[in-house]
């Protein structure tokens, strides 16, 4: 049974838009730890236990919305084939799309990346808990919001493209973009775990894919800070 929500398209942009700025607010408590990590751990591991706090509520809240719009029911079980086909998908793809931006923008990797690189082996508390959240809080929290929500929220079910194109547009203006082929990388991404969302009716696939790439990403951030 297919739910109807009635609520105004204003009550969603606002109820979506607020989601979009909670799961930015998290990375401060990292940026204030930083600050401290080389002359009082204390206050370090104060930043980091709130920066986990913050991210769980999140979750949360992104789970409850998300159960709340969901259309697509009962989760139709894992895809194994899927999370494979849409991780390879989105490396093959991102591959040329990073090629691109090095040989027009002679960007070798992009400003998302090098923001992440640079909160890591300051400390080693801060680079467990931050690589931690990177591979499995984060991807739950945001699967929930740009996938589950942001494709129910909006659209009725049915035709499936829009849905794709506009989460994986919205996803990408969550990361540091500075010019389009770096805003297309992130756009592609999350247009990949929109469309294995959606095909296969259960967002674990999605968020499998999710954390597969994250933790493929960090391991790289890793070897290079250290």
């Amino acid at each position: 049974m297919i739910k109807v929500i009635k609520q105004s398209w204003i009550f969603r942009a606002i109820l979506i838009a607020l989601m979009l700025i909670a799961i930015e607010i998290p990375p401060i408590a990292v940026n204030f730890a930083l600050r401290y990590s080389k002359t009082n751990q204390l206050i370090v591991d104060g930043f980091m236990v709130l920066f986990i706090c913050l991210m769980l509520a999140i979750i949360w809240w992104a789970h409850r919305t998300y159960e709340t719009y969901n259309q697509l029911g009962q989760p139709a079980g894992i895809k194994v084939g899927w999370i494979i086909g849409g991780y390879l998908a989105i490396i093959l793809g991102m591959d040329v799309l990073s090629y691109l931006n090095q040989l027009i923008y002679h960007q070798t990797e992009t400003a998302n990346n090098a923001a992440l690189g640079s909160m890591l082996g300051h400390n080693e508390v801060i680079t467990i808990v931050f690589c931690f959240s990177a591979v499995v809080l984060s991807p739950i929290a945001e699967e929930f919001i740009f996938r589950g929500t942001l494709t129910n929220m909006f659209f009725k079910r049915g035709n499936i493209w829009p849905k794709v194109i506009f989460s994986g547009v919205i996803f990408s203006t969550g990361h540091m973009s500075t010019n389009p082929i770096s805003f297309l990388i992130y756009a592609y991404m999350g247009m990949v775990l929109a469309y294995v969302y959606l095909r296969t009716d259960d967002i674990r696939n999605s968020i499998a894919i999710h954390m597969i790439n994250n933790a493929i990403a960090m391991y790289v951030l890793l070897v290079q800070v250290t």
